[in-house]
């Protein structure tokens, strides 16, 4: 017996190294651990989940009498076998998830597995109760169970059964089967256990006494635990033993055993709850402490270290917690208001109505009284402080302190002298004197409105710090103020919570608006813009690692490295976050009670400590629940991510299961894609992002819930992509996806959308040439108009003014043969000769409105013909002048065509009368699309001033833009002094060429 405890114990040291964070702490009561209760799950009444099993992919299934559910830790489902499939018996006895990512499910009339969509039974086992199954090492699953009073073992690998024993049976009904640390297999009936495959095989009878083996499990250290009715046994060294167990537990009828990662044996006892067994040491849990029922029917510890217990009443969960609770369960009467921690590792706490003791997680009560304040002096007495008494405690024994007068104590403390100071609300500053001196010093001395919510000693000069209701701090040595601060900001008038000071001389004070640091009058406050959760804090302490800052949100742990560089970055005045774990409801951390008022005072807010450090480290804190107590180096943190699964998409209400190919029918309108996490710690926690490749640029942020909607999907293909983090924050970055499409409707498919392109792109170009032949008619009319008012003038000067001076000049004629030759004669002939030359001009005019420019037909010799023209001059003939053409020449219309050579006119004439060039050049470039004519050349150039509005009184640049504007051409000007001028006209071919539509010219 003492080698099986011994065994026990290192392999327990081992796994304290060994095991995940998660794993639930032996040493720590059943009541302590966060427990949730599931009742009434879907589908499925109260009393009827038994066995629990957990398979590769994270999924929970718990079986019941009508077949088995699927359980994601929120949501249950009753899973069923495949169309034209169905199990051996709905009544499920024992459950198991194999390796491979199977669930095996024994019925009372046989065995069937599903494994990935595929769904198997076993004929062999047909009609036989399965009672047990095992996964050996080498992937083979032992099934165990019995026929009548006989008993079946058999072994399968893959889709092959081997069955062993005198025609597959054994005298005995085999009642459970475990696989011990070594890797061999152990198999229990009603009355014997025996080791398979040993040679010879070994048989371990039970002794007489015992009616019937129950359950069987193996124990980390290679033993092999037994449960009967009444007893614990246990196989080790060859021999069977009873382990001892509590007078009260050995009635008990014990039908379900398991150890946990921790070494810990959880029990389940007939009609008596749930028990631990951990070194030597039996925890009892029942439904009169929160058990859903005292009949366990099934133990299940899932990958997480959560512990599963099932009952007729529910399904009940166990998981760690930071924060221990300590409360009316542990005989704590009343409501706590003040903690207290010993130099001898005890735990002292004031309640409502009692003052209690806490030695080694045990509570005691030790005295009748509602102590508003405690503290512990040098010599390790702990004072107490209430209405109506002073005292001590040395030891067991309570020691009053005479002549202090009753009333209101709101906080003690000592120097490093001995003396003892009492902040007494009506009687004010009392110095109690080792000697038993006592002196006092009003309150009026120091200031108006004293009212203390917390005192402290400096231990640096033994100077006290105060902190009042007023939001005020002040130090205080000798009786004299040296320090008074006023940090009321945003706190809502909640008072100065709590004070203490450092090595590195600063003072830490709590309040409503944060954690504010002070040093040389300076103050600076950790709150919400510096990184913490929320405003507001309760109290500080300070352990080897990190700062603990009680607050709304929580318990904020920040470590030391981040409060290092936060306050450096204050010292510099900068700004600077830090980076913080939080432990809040989750972890079992509450808000303080602060339901009762006196005044505008929470009444919590009364009693002082309320929070301390056990010298192992602990942290011990009055919450709304009772005392909470916090081990910082076992801190559950779940660094398991949760595996996501994709359960099913719903489309306009039509359900489809998640495939290979999905393909959704046209114009759908709602889609909602459910999806889940299998994280089983603190489902309520987890959190979910999501994406639809298709549809979502970025990561959507899903929170909790576990459904996506989106509506009015465009046709097309998708990918659906989730993922999830854990309570713990650790996120699984692979998630689960799902691909699908939307079939398009009729209109919506691509050879829809390419017809109605190519009938639009018809359609426009139709437009177009409609509106291009509307334009060129109306352009080609006004033409005409042109033409024909040129014609009319033509006329009119031929038939009148031409005429009449055409016989003027005859008459003038025959007045000059009646003329004698003298001067007179001299100047009629002059003037004859100048009416002729007058009629000529007439004629060409005349001509020119007629519809011939110039002499030639040909544009180009038009153009070079008027260049000749104004290059006659001693100066101008030097002057280079050349006309080249591009593009096959084409015949222009008229009338446009006297226009663009006025336009060439006007350039080439400010060209070689006002730009003095070296080299004048024309560029005509005749286009499938527009006709272009370009005249440059290298003269002095003008200015921009004279290229916007020409010279002053010249109308020629002006009369340029005018004419192209009438013919709807493109006229540019570009000159620079020193560099030249350009003149660009360009006019659409469809205007200005004559097989547009010209209008012939009337002679």
């Amino acid at each position: 017996m003492t080698r099986w405890f011994v065994r026990m114990a290192l392999l327990l040291w081992t796994a304290t190294w060994l095991a995940p964070a998660m794993a639930l702490d032996p040493t720590v009561a059943i009541s302590k651990y966060g427990h949730t209760v599931w009742q009434n799950l879907d589908e499925v009444g109260p009393g009827t989940i038994g066995p629990i099993a957990q398979t590769t992919d994270g999924y929970l299934w718990l079986g019941t009498p009508k077949g088995v559910l699927r359980f994601d830790g929120v949501r249950s489902v009753q899973w069923k076998p495949p169309s034209g499939s169905a199990l051996p018996d709905d009544r499920v006895r024992t459950l198991l998830g194999s390796h491979d990512g199977a669930l095996w499910i024994g019925t009372l009339r046989g065995l069937a597995r599903w494994k990935g969509g595929t769904f198997t039974t076993f004929p062999a086992l047909k009609g036989k109760t399965i009672n047990s199954l095992a996964e050996d090492a080498q992937g083979a699953v032992w099934v165990g169970g019995s026929r009548g009073d006989t008993g079946v073992l058999c072994s399968i690998r893959e889709n092959s059964d081997d069955c062993r024993g005198a025609q597959d049976t054994y005298d005995d009904p085999i009642i459970a089967l475990t696989q011990d640390s070594a890797g061999a297999l152990w198999v229990a009936g009603s009355k014997q256990v025996w080791k398979h495959g040993s040679t010879p095989m070994r048989v371990y009878p039970l002794p007489k006494r015992i009616a019937s083996l129950r359950t069987m499990t193996a124990s980390p250290d290679g033993a092999i635990v037994i449960g009967t009715d009444g007893e614990l046994m246990r196989i080790v060294d060859g021999r069977v033993e009873a382990i001892p167990l509590p007078s009260w537990a050995r009635s008990l009828y014990f039908t379900r055993i398991l150890f946990d990662r921790d070494g810990g044996l959880w029990i389940a006892a007939a009609d008596n709850g749930l028990l631990r067994l951990f070194d030597g040491r039996v925890d009892a849990y029942t439904a009169s402490e929160g058990l859903s029922g005292d009949h366990v029917l099934g133990l299940f510890e899932d990958r997480e270290g959560n512990m599963w217990a099932s009952t007729p009443r529910g399904l009940d969960r166990f998981r760690p917690m930071a924060a221990a609770i300590y409360s009316r369960s542990d005989g704590i009467k009343g409501r706590v208001a003040t903690v207290l921690t010993g130099r001898n590792g005890d735990v002292w706490a004031a309640t409502t109505t009692s003052v209690y003791r806490i030695q080694q997680s045990k509570v005691f009560p030790v005295r009748s009284a509602r102590a508003s304040t405690m503290f512990e002096d040098r010599k390790g007495r702990i004072w107490l402080a209430s209405l109506f008494e002073l005292g001590y405690f040395e030891g067991d024994r309570f020691v009053g302190v005479p002549g202090i007068p009753l009333g209101t104590i709101d906080g003690i403390a000592e120097d490093s002298r001995g003396n003892i100071w009492i902040a007494h609300r009506d009687e004010g500053l009392l110095r109690l004197s080792p000697d038993g001196h006592l002196e006092s010093t009003k309150w009026s001395t120091i200031g108006e409105n004293i009212r203390v919510s917390t005192m402290i000693v400096d231990p640096a000069d033994d100077s006290l710090w105060l902190g009042l209701w007023s939001e005020k701090v002040l130090n205080v040595l000798n009786g004299k103020v040296r320090t008074s601060l006023q940090l009321r900001e945003r706190s809502g008038g909640a008072g100065i919570r709590h004070i203490r000071t450092d090595s590195d001389g600063f003072v830490w004070v709590a309040t409503g608006a944060g954690l504010t640091r002070l040093k040389q009058g300076r103050a600076s406050r950790l709150d919400q813009k510096s990184g913490m959760p929320c405003d507001g804090a309760y109290w500080s302490l300070v352990d080897a690692r990190s700062t603990w800052i009680y607050t709304p949100c929580g318990l904020v742990e920040v470590p030391s490295t981040e409060m290092d560089a936060w306050g450096a970055a204050m010292d510099n005045d900068a700004t600077r976050k830090v980076s913080v774990r939080v432990l809040d409801q989750w972890q079992g951390v509450s808000q303080p009670a602060n339901t009762s008022a006196v005044g505008q005072l929470q009444q919590v807010q009364l009693y002082t400590p309320k929070a301390a450090l056990t010298q192992d480290g602990r942290i011990w804190f009055v919450t709304g629940d009772g005392i909470a107590s916090i081990d910082p180096g076992r801190i559950p943190f779940n660094n398991v991510p949760p595996p996501v699964r994709i359960e099913q998409l719903v489309a306009d209400g039509s359900i489809h299961e998640p495939g290979e190919s999905l393909q959704l029918p046209p114009l759908l309108r709602d889609l909602k894609i459910e999806y889940t996490a299998l994280s089983f710690s603190v489902p309520e926690q987890v959190r979910f992002r999501y994406r639809l490749e298709g549809r979502d640029t970025d990561w959507l942020d899903g929170g909790t819930r576990r459904q996506a909607f989106y509506t009015d999907l465009a046709p097309g293909r998708y990918r659906f992509h989730v993922i999830a983090s854990n309570d713990s924050g650790i996120w699984n970055q692979d998630g689960d996806t799902l691909e699908f499409s939307i079939a398009p409707a009729w209109w919506q498919t691509n050879f829809f959308r390419a017809a109605c392109f190519v009938t639009a792109a018809l359609l426009l170009v139709g437009l177009y040439r409609l509106r291009v032949a509307r334009l060129s008619r109306q352009f080609n009319l006004s033409l005409d108009a042109r033409v024909d008012e040129r014609l009319r003038i033509a006329r009119e000067l031929h038939d009148t003014f031409l005429q009449s001076v055409q016989g003027q000049l005859v008459r003038l004629q025959t007045v000059l043969h009646l003329w004698p030759h003298d001067r007179g004669r001299l100047m009629l002939e002059e003037c004859i000769n100048q009416t002729s030359e007058a009629i000529v001009e007439g004629r060409d005019a005349v001509q020119g409105l007629r519809g011939a420019s110039g002499e030639s037909s040909d544009f180009a010799d038009a153009v070079r013909a008027l260049g000749r023209s104004l290059a006659i001059g001693p100066a101008r003939s030097r002057i280079d002048f050349g006309v080249e053409v591009q593009g096959r020449e084409r015949q222009l219309h008229p009338v446009l065509r006297d226009d663009v050579l006025r336009i060439a006119g006007e350039a080439l004439r400010n060209a070689f009368q006002h730009a003095e060039p070296t080299r004048v050049e024309v560029e005509i470039r005749y286009d499938e699309r527009a006709f272009r004519i370009r005249v440059r050349d290298d003269g002095k150039g003008m200015d921009s001033e004279m290229v916007r509005n020409g010279r002053p009184n010249h109308f020629g640049m002006k009369g340029m833009r005018e004419r192209a504007e009438l013919i709807d051409g493109k006229l540019t000007l570009w000159s620079r002094l020193g560099s030249g001028t350009e003149v660009d006209l360009v006019v659409g071919g469809e205007r200005i060429y004559a097989s547009s539509g010209s209008v012939a010219a009337d002679e």
